[in-house]
């Protein structure tokens, strides 16, 4: 059920609350006061688009919705973390002036879809476009299903039960079939793969160890390179080696008078360099270079590059040792798997065969319950139309056999004959607009009468904007009745021009226009107000006459609601 609704800033509508209760609620004004704006506001909580020519502002929608409790909706909004407070949640629809929207259920963002699976479950909106369950196969079957009895009931639940798990099982045995027929060319090539793996001695890592040693060894073989040239530079055979140098310099400098401490720094100087020509020796014997190693260890990582390339792909795309070690032991635990794998498929099929029968058998007893509830259903809308002032229209609910799906074996559909000797048609089209109205009002109080309501699911919640276009007189009563036997057992929130019809509801509320200064420019807002009393008998007025003071509008109104409301005993 809808607790509450508030909107600011869509249309004329600034900033309004509506608090809702249950029954039948009438929202009432002038044309222009923002009427639509409040279905507009129900729409966004419910995930539908905000029409392009209201963008340019930023809009904000919240609701709090009443939930039954024990209902499957409870579930999804667990699964969300979504807060229910004394049953109920908040739902909030941001829109921003570029186009942008955000949602929250419960205080926990999602994605706008979420709110039609979820809102969108509790309220249906009916307008003169919007007729779904006239016009969509899958709603007119869910509409006929919504009035079987509890032996259909149970039909199609066991139904649905068993279609999933035909459906599992089914694809199940494609990919069983699919895999054995495979298996020996897979065996044969996977046989040949284990083979070459096995054949080359790899280990896990190998490629990687191998790596970290090239590195190293080429480290080393560099420095070695580079020690050795040092060494040859400082203490070698070569001429221009530091310490041959320096001994040249010192035998030189003895022949030279006064030249002692030149001589001694020389000396010095030829005694350090040999002593770091020993530590260069020293540290170049203690590296490590082995050329014959590192060319062993690159033609070993060429090996299982190539090996990782060319098997690699054919297990699962691995792309070292490591993963295709892996892969080819996943593959032949895989193979090993399907060893039983006839023996499974022929389990299998014998349990497809006993699904088959079994959904055929329940198939055909749900086929024959739908049949029994579709006269009762027509019957039943018939005898609603006839008190719409259609009494000449006559509406066939048709059962025909479709293919099997989660429902069953049956396909739904509406035709209607709006006057004897017409033809039946699809009531999509078989109807004018005002006609379609009544039908669809007719098929909701039908199925409010004929439903079970003992599982204590929670009432519907049904909108209706507009739906009495095209119509007056006594089918505007008949509607304003209709509507309030609907509100028995639903609640029901209706836009109307007609008094006919608003002065059945239990709750009738104004959406006012009202023009304001701001800063010298003139603004137009509008404003809700609940109407009690005089006030409610003053709209009506202005809703039969066009003139709320007129005395014989005003005599007229109150007469017209103390008529509906005693007609509707409160």
């Amino acid at each position: 059920m809808l607790r509450s609704l508030s909107i600011r800033r869509i249309g004329v509508i600034d900033d309004a609350s509506i608090e809702f209760g249950p029954g039948f609620t009438a929202l009432t004004g002038e044309t222009g006061a923002g009427k639509t704006m409040v279905i507009t506001g129900l729409g966004l909580l419910m995930g539908r688009r905000l029409d392009s020519r209201r963008a340019g502002v930023s809009s904000t929608v919240s609701g709090r919705v009443g939930l039954a409790p024990g209902t499957p909706v409870h579930e999804r909004l667990d699964e969300l973390g979504a807060e229910v407070e004394d049953g109920e949640i908040l739902v909030v629809r941001r829109v921003t002036k570029d186009g942008r929207s955000r949602a929250h259920i419960g205080g926990v963002p999602v994605p706008v879809g979420t709110l039609g699976e979820i809102v969108g479950g509790e309220i249906t909106i009916h307008g003169q476009s919007d007729q779904l369950r006239l016009r969509e196969p899958a709603a007119q079957l869910g509409a006929l299903d919504s009035v079987l009895g509890a032996e259909g009931r149970r039909l199609l639940a066991e139904h649905r039960l068993l279609f999933r798990e035909f459906a599992s099982l089914e694809r199940e045995l494609k990919e069983l079939s699919s895999s054995l027929r495979d298996r020996e060319q897979r065996e044969a090539e996977l046989t040949e793969i284990l083979q070459e793996i096995e054949q080359a001695g790899t280990f896990e890592g190998e490629d990687d160890a191998l790596r970290t040693e090239i590195e190293r060894l080429d480290d080393a073989a560099q420095s070695l390179t580079a020690l050795e040239g040092a060494l040859m530079h400082l203490a070698g055979d070569e001429a221009s080696s530091v310490l041959t140098h320096a001994d040249a310099a010192a035998a030189s400098l003895t022949q030279a008078p006064g030249a002692s401490q030149v001589l001694d720094r020389i000396i010095a100087l030829r005694d350090e360099s040999s002593d770091i020509a020993r530590e260069i020796s020293l540290l170049r014997d203690g590296w490590e270079a082995s050329p014959g190693r590192l060319e062993e260890a690159q033609e070993r990582l060429h090996e299982l590059t190539v090996l990782v390339r060319e098997y690699g792909r054919r297990l699962g795309g691995a792309e070292n040792v490591s993963e295709l070690l892996l892969h080819s032991r996943e593959a032949l635990e895989a193979l090993r798997a399907l060893e039983d794998g006839a023996a499974r498929l022929d389990e299998l099929d014998k349990r497809r065969v006993e699904l088959d029968a079994e959904l055929a058998r329940i198939a055909d007893a749900l086929s024959g319950e739908r049949h029994e509830a579709a006269a009762k259903l027509a019957a039943e809308i018939e005898n609603e139309l006839a008190g719409l002032e259609m009494p000449g229209a006559s509406l066939r609910i048709d059962v025909t056999p479709a293919p099997r799906s989660a429902s069953g074996t049956d396909g739904v559909s509406f035709t209607m004959q709006p006057h004897p000797g017409a033809e039946y048609m699809p009531v999509a089209t078989g109807a004018s607009g005002g006609e379609l109205s009544r039908v669809m009002l007719a098929l909701e109080v039908a199925i409010a009468s004929l439903a079970d309501v003992s599982d204590g699911g929670a009432p519907p919640v049904f909108v209706f904007d507009e739906i009495d276009a095209g119509i007056g007189g006594r089918a505007a009563r008949a509607v304003g009745e209709r509507l309030s036997r609907l509100a028995e057992n639903a609640q029901v929130i209706v836009v109307t021009h007609l008094p006919q019809v608003a002065s059945w509801a239990s709750c009738h509320v104004r959406i006012v226009k009202e023009t304001h200064s701001d800063g010298g420019e003139d603004r137009t807002v509008s404003r809700i107000e609940p109407l009690e009393g005089e006030a409610r008998v003053r709209e009506l007025a202005r809703m039969l006459a066009g003139d709320a003071e007129s005395d014989a509008a005003l005599e007229h109104a109150a007469e017209l609601l103390a008529t509906s409301t005693e007609a509707r005993g409160a």
